[in-house]
């Protein structure tokens, strides 16, 4: 491996510009695979070196300097990887039209505003199926662990393409999710942005570090999103990170990805540090007094003090799980029994919310 600055003088050269944003001229022939060069012995030796090293900002390049590849490792907060021409631009090129004839539903909630599909698993398009059957078979999956040192499970990973419209973003969050013995290991996002996407056109992928008690505390590196280059990291209790606001002026122009994560073991050891992390400080919140005494004959009991009745349904909750489940997101509307959304608003005023001062991600 050259030194960062020999790596990056090499990395902005016009003939890896060329390679990286599909000028080649590559078509769409043949079984999907990354390109070339990543798969090789070497490179995957010394990727993985860097990646694990905890302190190497620096770029690695396959030996084979034709491949027009390359891949970044940003080591702070926590290590984030880059591989750069990661398939042949013309096949992202088809992807990318195929998605566009998917249904899409809006999210938008407290932590975030963009437009997403369903699962792709449940699509059957020539394109999505190869990159998703690619994805998740043995090569790439055995690449991802031999780069990162990850254990990962087989025939197990999420999927979905999402659209960053202006203005959408995803606000500090960790991906940090676990079902039963199994946890989110690894989060990818492939990038299908117009080739010409700048940094000011917003959208770039943020890492918060932490302090001293594990909270995210600032943006300290930023992931610029490139057309078919592929960005990853470890998910866990550190792993904060954000999508900054899309600010491109021409509205026709969106952030374009294909996201998801590999799954793997829950680790105990990490398990267990989650276990002791201290509480959130009783300082980044005002004192708010609870509108009724608890009360103990059971929770429909107690729910039936704070929401509205027809949320308390079987048959209205059923529907609520079966759009969750299927758009993962639902708005319920007129939630709060109105003398709790009254009393809440009022509290909500007092000037001490100002003053107060909140981890990130609260």
């Amino acid at each position: 491996m050259g030194t960062a600055a020999e790596s990056l003088a090499a990395a902005k050269s016009p003939a890896a510009k060329r390679a990286r944003t599909g000028d080649s001229g590559a078509s769409d022939t043949g079984p999907l695979r990354v390109a070339p060069g990543y798969l090789e012995d070497d490179f995957i030796a010394r990727f993985h070196a860097a990646f694990t090293s905890s302190s190497c900002d620096c770029t690695v390049d396959p030996t084979d300097a034709a491949a027009g590849t390359g891949g970044e490792i940003t080591a702070k907060p926590f290590a984030t990887g880059r591989l750069h021409g990661i398939f042949q631009p013309a096949f992202l090129r088809e992807l990318k039209a195929e998605l566009g004839t998917l249904s899409w539903h809006e999210r938008s909630n407290d932590l975030y505003w963009f437009h997403q599909t369903n699962d792709l698993v449940l699509e059957g398009q020539r394109h999505v199926k190869l990159l998703r059957d690619y994805m998740s078979g043995e090569e790439f999956i055995g690449f991802m662990e031999k780069m990162t040192g990850v254990q990962l499970a087989r025939g197990r990973l999420d999927m979905a393409a999402q659209r960053y419209k202006k203005g959408n973003h995803l606000l500090c969050h960790d991906d940090d999710v676990r079902q039963g013995e199994m946890t989110r290991r690894i989060a990818y996002i492939i990038y299908l942005v117009d080739e010409g996407w700048s940094e000011e056109d917003g959208g770039a992928l943020g890492l918060f570090a932490t302090d001293k008690d594990g909270y995210p505390t600032k943006v300290v590196a930023r992931i610029v999103p490139e057309f078919n280059s592929m960005g990853f990291f470890l998910t866990g209790q550190a792993s904060f990170h954000t999508v900054e606001e899309v600010t491109v002026e021409d509205e026709a122009s969106e952030r374009w990805s294909v996201t998801g994560w590999f799954y793997g073991p829950v680790d105990q050891q990490v398990a267990s540090q989650a276990a002791t992390l201290p509480p959130l400080p009783q300082s980044i919140l005002p004192q708010v007094n609870r509108l009724w005494a608890a009360d103990t004959d059971g929770d429909v009991a107690e729910w039936a003090r704070w929401i509205s009745a027809d949320y308390l349904q079987p048959g209205v909750q059923a529907r609520v799980q079966d759009t969750f489940l299927e758009q993962s997101s639902v708005e319920l509307r007129d939630f709060l029994l109105p003398a709790v959304a009254t009393a809440a608003h009022r509290e909500l005023q007092d000037a001490s919310w100002a003053a107060a001062r909140r981890p990130a991600h609260v």
